[in-house]
């Protein structure tokens, strides 16, 4: 039997064959204060591949601990990357979005969770920066006062939360959303980039209006939501 906490997966704009721009610029008129437009990823810097035709040079030494060591993901280093201003690298995270109640009681209210994936510790310094795909590309405006005391350090495998408050109005002057963005973590609202993943609402829409707020990353899923409640 399913619960109500269903789970959104997230998914990178290539591989849905979108853009970020299509996205995350939707908003390039507004003012310089609430705009995550983004410019093309740069080009890949991989070293072309050596040609398969090239004879093989035999060895009778051990093999070095660099060349036994298990390589990492395709089309990355075997080093975990480094995140944005030393926060936890994006491609090392996995978010996923839930209900922060029953949706039969409150659908207004969701849990952001993210799991640091790498091998190393890292740092969740700010907050999710969030664009709705709502035809205008809103961004999410943040709970301030939702701060964590201390940074959050997330150890490998372990998860951090923040809470999403998507409207504090009336059904009737909200707008259906399916889909929003999250760019890389620490990245600032106004920061240009290609990269960001896209993440599903649940419940294949959910309702929002432009009173949205987002909270700060907390490693305590009850103190990521309290903020949503006293509103």
């Amino acid at each position: 039997m399913r619960t109500f906490r269903k789970t959104t997966r997230a998914r990178t704009l290539g591989a849905l064959g979108l853009t970020a721009a299509a996205l995350l610029t939707a908003t390039a008129c507004e003012p310089s204060d609430d705009k995550a437009g983004v410019t093309p990823p740069p080009k890949s810097t991989t070293s072309p591949s050596v040609s398969a035709s090239a004879p093989a040079v035999p060895s009778t030494s051990a093999p070095s601990s660099a060349e036994t060591s298990t390589p990492g993901r395709p089309g990355e280093a075997a080093d975990d990357p480094t995140g944005i201003d030393g926060n936890c690298p994006d491609d090392y995270t996995d978010v996923k979005v839930e209900w922060a109640v029953p949706p039969t009681k409150d659908d207004s209210k969701l849990l952001l969770t993210v799991t640091n994936t790498s091998t190393k510790p890292c740092k969740l310094r700010t907050y999710p920066v969030l664009r709705l795909d709502d035809g205008d590309g809103r961004l999410v405006a943040v709970f301030e006062n939702s701060k964590p005391q201390t940074e959050v350090t997330l150890a490998p495998g372990k998860e951090a939360y923040a809470g999403l408050l998507l409207r504090q109005s009336n059904k009737d002057v909200s707008t259906l959303v399916k889909n929003m963005a999250l760019a890389p973590h620490g990245q600032s609202p106004d920061t240009n980039t290609g990269e960001g993943v896209l993440l599903e609402m649940p419940k294949g829409g959910v309702r929002v209006d432009d009173k949205a707020r987002v909270t700060y990353w907390n490693s305590s899923s009850e103190a990521a939501v309290s903020p949503l409640f006293a509103h």
